[in-house]
């Protein structure tokens, strides 16, 4: 494969480093990357990610954009608030680079699908905000042999490493048993904007290293960001000798379950997500909810708004977005009634 004029004038800015070549910049260009959550730490990753030339890029995230996200996740406009934001960062994205080729994918990643989501990328990249997830993340990145490169951000601080399957240790050696906290969300403590393009920019960086053929810096390392004091600190990490993922992998199977899961979003909505794969007609739900209810249906998603003041958004994918409601068992409730009928 050899770059095009075009290639070599938008890109002209990279080939100019001195240890960056043509040959790095086909491989960048023949790189999949997949970026788990296109929120606070997703969005500015996306961006670099496409202005660098990474060739596919795929976007798993389960929710929509809300005004609130505009502040720091710089990917999204205002036009785009109740859109889901896999599909909106896809599409803006492509407005700044059309030779990258989107994979949007609007769905809650767990340990029921993380491995077929992830299955045919080069590189993973962390935007989530759950060790739930991450876990799931991780234990598909072990599976695959697939380098993750890990993030987490709040507040003024993050923390960035690298996973590299076989050589390094994994999610579950740093974390332990470690679970979600849900007093420490960026809805209740704040999330500084400044951090997070910082954050990103690292984890781009780890992706160029990997998907060039060198060795990542942060494999065996953590990197700590303290933002409000611009501190910078490094920290070895190394794997357990008795990790079941990594070092003495136990015969863990995919979390099945049989209906439909429902997570608390950090924004207090609730995420739900269906059982399995899952095709919705989405122009069948606007038809029935218009019944009863103001609905609004767009491409791949309808929008839905009761008489009490909940709303609801509907994915093609089965995927949804509940606001409004104060509890699982009423953002449930609404679900099913948006898809079974009145």
């Amino acid at each position: 494969m050899a770059l095009t004029d075009e290639q070599r004038e938008r890109y002209s800015r990279t080939l100019a480093l001195r240890d960056f070549g043509e040959k790095e910049m086909v491989s960048v260009l023949r790189t999949t990357v997949s970026v788990v959550g296109a929120g606070g730490l997703g969005s500015p990753a996306l961006r670099f990610l496409v202005a660098m030339g990474f060739g596919k890029v795929r976007i798993i995230d389960r929710d929509i954009v809300e005004l609130s996200n505009i502040q720091r996740q710089t990917v999204y406009n205002t036009s785009d608030i109740g859109r889901p934001k896999a599909e909106a960062a896809a599409s803006n994205l492509a407005l700044m680079n059309p030779d990258v080729e989107f994979e949007p994918i609007t769905v809650s990643i767990d340990m029921n699908n993380a491995q077929d989501l992830l299955k045919g990328s080069d590189i993973i990249l962390d935007g989530l905000d759950t060790v739930q997830s991450r876990r799931a993340v991780n234990f598909a990145s072990v599976r695959l042999k697939i380098p993750y490169v890990f993030a987490g951000a709040i507040e003024y601080y993050a923390n960035i490493t690298t996973f590299l399957p076989g050589q390094t240790g994994c999610l579950q050696c740093l974390m332990g048993d470690v679970q979600d906290n849900p007093e420490n969300t960026c809805q209740r403590v704040g999330v500084s904007p400044t951090l997070l393009p910082m954050a990103a920019s690292v984890e781009v960086q780890e992706a160029v290293l990997i998907a060039v053929s060198r060795h990542p810096r942060l494999a065996g390392r953590l990197m700590a960001i303290d933002m409000n004091d611009l501190a910078f600190d490094f920290f070895d990490i190394g794997r357990v000798e008795d990790c079941p993922v990594c070092s003495a992998p136990t015969k863990r199977t995919a979390e099945k379950h049989d209906s439909p899961s429902v997570t608390m979003l950090c924004s207090g909505s609730f995420n739900i997500s269906p059982a399995g794969p899952t095709a919705i007609d989405t122009s069948a739900v606007a038809r029935r909810a218009k019944r009863k209810y103001k609905a609004v249906e767009r491409p791949g998603f309808v929008r839905i708004e009761t008489d009490v003041g909940a709303q609801i958004t509907i994915m093609q994918s089965g995927n949804a977005i509940v606001k409004g409601v104060s509890t699982a068992s009423q953002a449930l409730h609404l679900y099913q009634e948006m898809l079974n009928g009145f």
